[in-house]
């Protein structure tokens, strides 16, 4: 009988082949004409800021207290000692409880129709950051300091990608820095967090995450322009976004676990 973990390594290796699914592609196509209004909504500088913002936010609002009391460890790096299924119960809840806020966001601002996107958009930024930034504490992982961020962006930018050839590209480079991750200690990585090379990697990371979400996102919310209709399109897009921001990092976070552990230790 295959163990838990080797389902969980076939489980990543599929969802790394899979498409978006068709709610992003319908959201992102067809929609040229609103989304450049949108956009001007919503302009490229005001999605990098609001990124930054929501990067510093979505680590602040973690809740390592919360994951310890559901786990019943005395500290979270304890967790990467944690059998993967005890580790992915804990992702399910915060996973669950992401959707569902998400949801609430959506269809509020999306009643709003137009006006509302530009409040919509910032904040689904940073209940997603805020996701991430969980998921990983439940896996044993506290993103912190520059190359926590750059973890985060990372995965954020799997998440929103509109494309299976989007998705591909930002796999190639989740991939790369996984190496980077397999040559150090987990515990070291994050000592040299506040390096000049580790600040200069999360400058890059913003910018092209902001570039790509500044493209995605607007096509996406382009259909909450309508208010009535806006309100239901808005709860389930959000839902949608980041379901698939959940997914992209328990995916990527188990992928650290299955790794050896003595490197990861």
């Amino acid at each position: 009988m295959m163990s838990y973990e080797d389902q969980q390594r076939q489980a990543v290796a599929a969802w790394s082949r899979q498409s978006p699914g068709r709610l992003t592609a319908l959201m992102s196509s067809g929609l040229a004409p609103v989304a450049y209004l949108v956009d001007k909504i919503v302009p490229p500088a005001a999605i990098h800021s609001a990124l930054e913002a929501a990067c510093s936010l979505g680590e602040r609002l973690t809740t390592p207290s919360v994951i310890l009391q559901k786990s019943g460890v005395s500290k979270i790096a304890d967790l990467q000692q944690a059998g993967l299924e005890i580790c992915d119960d804990l992702a399910d809840s915060v996973h669950d409880r992401a959707i569902a806020m998400a949801a609430a966001e959506g269809g509020l601002t999306g009643a709003a129709g137009l006006a509302g996107i530009a409040l919509d958009i910032p904040g689904l930024m940073t209940l997603s950051l805020r996701t991430i930034y969980q998921t990983g504490l439940c896996y044993g992982f506290e993103l912190k300091g520059e190359e926590g961020r750059h973890l985060a962006l990372k995965i954020f930018s799997l998440a929103s990608a509109n494309s299976l050839k989007e998705k591909e590209a930002a796999l190639v480079s989740l991939v790369a820095m996984r190496q980077m991750l397999l040559q150090q200690s987990w515990s070291q990585i994050q000592s040299a967090a506040t390096t000049a090379l580790g600040k200069e990697a999360v400058v890059i990371a913003l910018r092209d995450v902001a570039r790509q979400l500044g493209v995605n996102l607007t096509k996406r919310k382009a259909v909450n322009v309508v208010p009535v209709i806006g309100a239901a399109i808005g709860a389930a897009i959000n839902a949608g976004f980041v379901k698939d921001v959940g997914w992209a990092a328990r995916r990527t976070f188990q992928e650290m676990r299955l790794a050896d552990p003595d490197i990861l230790a």
